[in-house]
């Protein structure tokens, strides 16, 4: 397999000045002296997965510490300082997506971390790393449906009783405005009509004193007709006033037909009580619904109209809420039947586990121990199955399971974890491991050595150690040393390689220790030395 982490740079963490890593696939060894900064490698990954930045890790004299790791032909960066500043590709990002970034490929058990074990979050995952992706993914996919189903149905239903209530106004509003029969052009009329009828008396007496102005004596009508019959007589005698006799004549037959048109209005103008009543009554119920609905019959009619729209939305949420119900009756019976297929998938993945770590541990120096996969059934199917995964932990066969947490020491959690990883595995290409090997020696050391190698083949590994034989199966061997108060990193070849393995054999590099080193390097690579671990897969 490809380098995944292909290189990574650490400026002034604590002790490191500036470091440089080239990483390689298969397995890279970190070792070197105690306190000489060999977890301080880990710890600069760690703070680009996410890790509170402690100010006191920055180097004295320095301003921010930074650290640039370049992972599957991205660069991810986080600086460490007055200004802290994740970033992917150059760009500033926020911290929870620098970490969920990296983490997709890089899986950190730095010191202590064996004890992620204990979480519930970390014991499932590593059982359902041997249950197929896909299942898992579209019981998930599945899940969020149902979960976000049912908030939109909760939404919808404590709406309800105020739904109803707008329902109720909105139908009363809408009748009312409908039952009025509203018009404008009958507002103006009935306007009209109101003020004729409120004078009635004044338009009699007024009609009636015109009309007699016209016909009593001394009237208008007469004359105009004594002055009509004057005209033509002259017009007898002399023939150009005959137009002006004409149009006297034409002036007289127009107020005369007036004077008829008064008298037959007069004759229709009584008082009309009950009709006043009435339309006074109809321009009340348009002034009352104005004052509810709008300034105008206009605004109150397009009230009405919007009110309507409304209500044909709210009567149509009601059937949005049977067909949602449905949805998420359908919903929940997709997420049970699927978390019954997790069920049994856990069951046969359970037992696969329990007896592939129990055949690690007795390789790892732990022949009597065994890990129990207990399967609790929840209530309710979550959001990762129907089943709560606890592991437990046996040293010994006198000894009944118990909980991980309280039944392993730090050792074994340690050894329980590389069983894990190598009968499970992880998501992650890349896996970093430290103190993995606390605890450990003789027979056991090779061991872990060859599963550490065994690992490497499919995943590629950063691992900090104190063991030689894990050092002579790496792929690649880098040592932290101590000048003065300041850390150095440098990848080792050749003889510089056979001397470090010789110190951690023995401490020193008597021929002896460096004898033994060499053998080593020669004998404990077996397969894995001189194979390109890029051809492994």
């Amino acid at each position: 397999m490809a380098a995944v982490l292909e290189r990574l740079e650490v400026n002034n963490l604590a002790v490191i000045e500036k470091a440089e890593l080239e990483l390689g696939p298969g397995l890279n060894a970190l070792t070197g002296e105690t306190g000489a900064g060999k977890s301080l490698i880990v710890d600069a990954l760690s703070l680009l997965l996410g890790a509170k930045a402690d100010p006191g890790a920055i180097r004295p004299g320095a301003e921010a510490a930074l650290v640039v790791a370049w992972i599957s032909g991205r660069v991810y960066s986080r600086r460490v300082g007055a200004r802290s500043t994740p970033r992917v590709e150059g760009e500033v990002v926020t911290l929870e997506e620098l970490a969920r970034e990296v983490s997709r490929h890089v899986a950190l058990f730095a010191q202590h971390a064996a004890q992620t074990l204990t979480r519930p979050r970390a014991q499932r995952e590593m059982l359902d790393t041997l249950l197929p992706a896909d299942e898992l993914e579209a019981y998930r996919r599945a899940h969020r449906r149902w979960r976000e189903l049912g908030r939109r149905l909760q939404e919808l239903r404590e709406a309800a009783r105020e739904r109803a209530r707008r329902l109720d106004t909105l139908r009363y509003q809408v009748e009312e405005i409908a039952a009025a029969g509203l018009s404008p052009d009958e507002e103006e009329e009935l306007t009209l009509e109101r003020d004729r009828l409120a004078h009635l008396e004044a338009i009699r007496e007024r009609v009636g004193e015109a009309l007699h102005l016209l016909t009593e004596e001394p009237d208008a009508l007469g004359a105009l007709g004594r002055a009509s019959r004057l005209l033509e007589s002259a017009a007898a005698l002399t023939p150009e006033l005959s137009p002006l006799a004409e149009e006297l004549a034409q002036a007289e037959d127009a107020v005369s037909a007036l004077a008829r048109e008064l008298e037959d209005r007069l004759q229709g103008l009584e008082a009309d009580p009950e009709r006043l009543a009435w339309v006074e009554e109809r321009l009340d119920l348009y002034r009352r619904l104005k004052r509810k609905y709008g300034d105008t019959t206009e605004e109150v009619l397009a009230y009405r109209e919007r009110a309507e729209a409304e209500l044909s939305e709210l009567e149509a949420s009601d059937e949005r809420l049977s067909e949602l119900e449905e949805e998420h009756r359908r919903a929940e019976a997709e997420v049970r039947s699927r978390a019954r297929r997790l069920s049994e998938l856990r069951a046969g993945a359970k037992r696969r586990l329990e007896e592939a770590v129990g055949a690690e541990l007795a390789e790892l120096g732990m022949p009597g121990a065994r890990l129990v996969v207990e399967l609790s059934p929840l209530p309710e199917p979550g959001p990762h199955g129907a089943e709560e995964v606890r592991l437990l932990f046996s040293s010994s066969p006198e000894l009944p399971p118990a909980p991980l947490e309280k039944a392993a020491s730090g050792g074994e959690l340690s050894r329980v974890l590389l069983a894990l990883l190598l009968s499970s595995g992880v998501e992650a290409e890349t896996v970093v491991l430290d103190e993995v090997d606390a605890g450990i020696g003789g027979e056991t050391a090779l061991a872990l050595a060859e599963r550490l190698a065994r690992l490497a083949r499919r995943h590629q590994v950063l691992v900090v150690t104190h063991l030689p034989q894990i050092a002579a199966r790496a792929h690649h061997h880098f040592r932290v040393s101590k000048e003065g108060s300041r850390a150095r990193v440098e990848r080792l070849e050749g003889e510089d390689r056979v001397r470090e393995i010789a110190r951690m054999l023995s401490g020193s590099y008597r021929e002896e220790a460096l004898r033994h080193a060499r053998a080593l390097l020669a004998v404990a690579p077996g397969e894995d030395q001189g194979r390109d671990p890029e051809k492994d897969q």
